[in-house]
């Protein structure tokens, strides 16, 4: 009998040691993402960011106000897969690459824009 319940309490220890570990590796693969991106079509325009979510499944993108554009947010559902994220603001088609970090848009008659971007880290 004690061998019993000693082998149950390690079997129920290991279990949760490994949801733990579980756990923290899942949330650690989906934290939030900052992608800061120039637009090469409007250079003297500030960059936008795009907030990555993958637990929210949510893209989030800024825009940061210049003499010529307001600043604006917006909060779009997005497809996450291994190479790809995709979502839609207003007749647009956004497809980030997830190797590149570049963004495509794919708007209304074929027109195509490319923005170069980079993964945002802590100056300090």
């Amino acid at each position: 009998m004690i061998k019993y319940v000693v082998a149950r309490r390690v079997v129920v220890q290991t279990l949760l040691i490994a949801g733990l570990v579980l756990s923290a590796s899942a949330e650690a693969l989906a934290d939030t993402t900052t992608l800061v991106c120039n637009n090469p079509y409007q250079p003297s325009t500030p960059p936008f960011t795009l907030e990555l979510d993958p637990v929210q499944n949510t893209v989030t993108q800024k825009v940061t106000a210049s003499p010529n554009v307001a600043a604006w947010s917006i909060k779009v559902p997005a497809t996450f897969d291994t190479k790809e994220i995709k979502y839609n603001i207003n007749a647009w088609a956004y497809i980030i690459d997830r190797v590149t970090a570049n963004v495509t848009a794919n708007g209304d008659g074929g027109v195509v824009m490319n923005f170069p971007c980079h993964v945002a880290q802590k100056q300090f």
